[in-house]
């Protein structure tokens, strides 16, 4: 994945063609990195792919019902989900760590991090701590990432304020370029896609 293919966009956003999140572990393999957070494991389908790349992931996720997003049901889906992604991570180099991502924070260092990719609570409140407490434990030179840049609000107890909050990031912090993976329209892309900066 070459990032100066990107089309520009508004000044700072690129857009990257034809490419989506699974794209991400060559990137980082090319960038050389090793080792990073994802936060919100759920089935462990991503968090296998990117160890599948060569990565030692830990994911962060305390697997649990929050009262204000109901749209996955009750405690019992989340027990469920937890032991599909015990099953799917078994054999990779991926450690869960049961924990609320800000729980999580103190297990690491701030800056020993080559990659964070966000994928947790989509509500602002959590998006918006998870970029700006985990941004800290990311290296100079690392990845800040996440899955789902969209605004959504379809229902009263579920919401995605994803795209609201990394735009508004991204310009609070004088990005001076950031990147989102496909194309708004037309070509490979993912149905919701991801984003990411290199840490400045």
């Amino acid at each position: 994945m070459k990032i100066i293919d990107g089309l520009k966009l508004d000044g700072w956003q690129v857009e990257i063609p034809d490419c989506g999140r699974n794209d991400l572990p060559e990137f980082f393999k090319e960038m050389g990195y090793k080792v990073g957070v994802e936060v919100g494991t759920w089935n462990g389908e991503y968090g296998k792919t990117l160890c599948d790349g060569g990565l030692k992931v830990y994911g962060i996720d305390p697997y649990i019902y929050y009262k204000d997003c109901t749209l996955y049901g009750e405690q019992e889906y989340f027990n469920k989900a937890f032991e599909i992604a015990k099953k799917t991570l078994k054999d990779s180099d991926y450690t869960m760590i049961r924990k609320t991502s800000m729980e999580a924070l103190k297990d690491f260092e701030d800056g020993s991090l080559d990659f964070v990719y966000i994928d947790g609570n989509h509500g602002f409140k959590y998006v918006t701590e998870d970029i700006y407490e985990w941004s800290k434990k990311v290296k100079k030179g690392g990845v800040i990432s996440g899955h789902d840049y969209v605004e959504l609000r379809p229902f009263k107890l579920f919401y995605c304020d994803v795209k609201l909050v990394v735009d508004a990031y991204a310009k609070a912090i004088n990005l001076d370029k950031w990147y989102i993976l496909g194309k708004k329209y037309g070509g490979k892309r993912d149905k919701f896609r991801s984003w990411f900066w290199i840490n400045p």
